[in-house]
């Protein structure tokens, strides 16, 4: 069976505070967008994991061996026999939650299939990772706190967006302990409401890890000013921790053009015109 494994962009990040144990806590809209990993899985007498495509080899430690370790661990499943195999599209360590999203998806299957129980998938989810609880479920969310769903809507929005990977990775810990805490009492307010706008989820926000992820990558700068410097480009972030940056247009010809541009001046660079979804 072949599965499809969704990137997410985070269309705003603020750290609004810390916990005592110094974990952040976070302010965040999510969406997933049309770029993917396709994961591949079969029964087998042992468990094999395996990387291929254009980033596999860049992947060290996983978490779908910590997935199955802390199944096993906890005895939540029978018989953990699979072959697994993940062909890489997603950049590793970009802020795409690739990672996270493979968790989710086999997540996903082994309850689907009765190998593991519903109301473990959530509990498992939080010890392996804070955003993988996210990609259970389709629709855009809101996230607080460590990566917990708030609440999920959808967003209309026709806008094609421009992702952008200068393919270096960046350690989440180190840009997080670097970071900002801005001065918000609240979060994003959806009132209960089912459906956003896309601009007003990207109007007066921002991502509150730039700043200390430029720190540490001069090229995200680089890439902002690009951006910026552009007519057509109607809004600029970074997504996640980094060092992915996106541009968003109105019209699939106007992404390309940008596209075509920056790979004029930054053959190394990654690019890749998508949607959200």
């Amino acid at each position: 069976m072949k599965l499809k494994s969704f990137a997410k962009i985070n269309l705003f990040l603020e750290v609004i505070g810390k916990y005592e144990n110094n974990f952040h806590i976070i302010s965040s809209v999510v969406s997933r967008i049309n770029l993917y990993d396709e994961i591949s899985i079969r029964k087998n007498k042992e468990l094999t994991i395996s990387f291929k495509g254009q980033f596999g080899p860049l992947v060290e430690n996983n978490n779908i061996n910590l997935l199955f370790e802390t199944l096993i661990q906890e005895k939540l499943i029978d018989d953990p026999g699979f072959i697994i195999e993940i062909d890489k599209n997603i950049p590793v360590g970009s802020g795409l939650g690739g990672g996270s999203s493979n968790v989710a998806t086999i997540l996903n299957f082994l309850e689907e299939n009765e190998y593991i129980k519903k109301e473990k998938k959530i509990l498992i989810s939080r010890k392996i990772g804070s955003d993988i609880e996210f990609f259970f479920k389709e629709n855009p969310a809101l996230i607080s706190g460590k990566g917990e769903v708030e609440s999920r809507f959808k967003i209309l929005s026709d806008e094609f967006v421009l992702l952008i990977y200068p393919q270096k990775m960046l350690s989440t810990k180190d840009v997080y302990s670097q970071s900002k805490i801005i001065d918000k009492k609240s979060i994003f307010n959806i009132n209960g409401r089912k459906q956003l706008m896309f601009d007003e989820v990207m109007s007066n926000t921002s991502n509150s890890l730039e700043e200390s992820a430029m720190k540490i990558c001069k090229e995200i700068l680089e890439i902002k000013n690009i951006l910026v410097s552009d007519n057509e480009c109607k809004y600029a972030r970074m997504t996640g921790s980094g060092s992915c940056y996106f541009g968003i247009y109105k019209s699939e010809k106007d992404a390309k053009n940008a596209e075509k541009d920056l790979l004029n001046q930054h053959s190394d660079w990654w690019t890749c015109v998508t949607k959200l979804i």
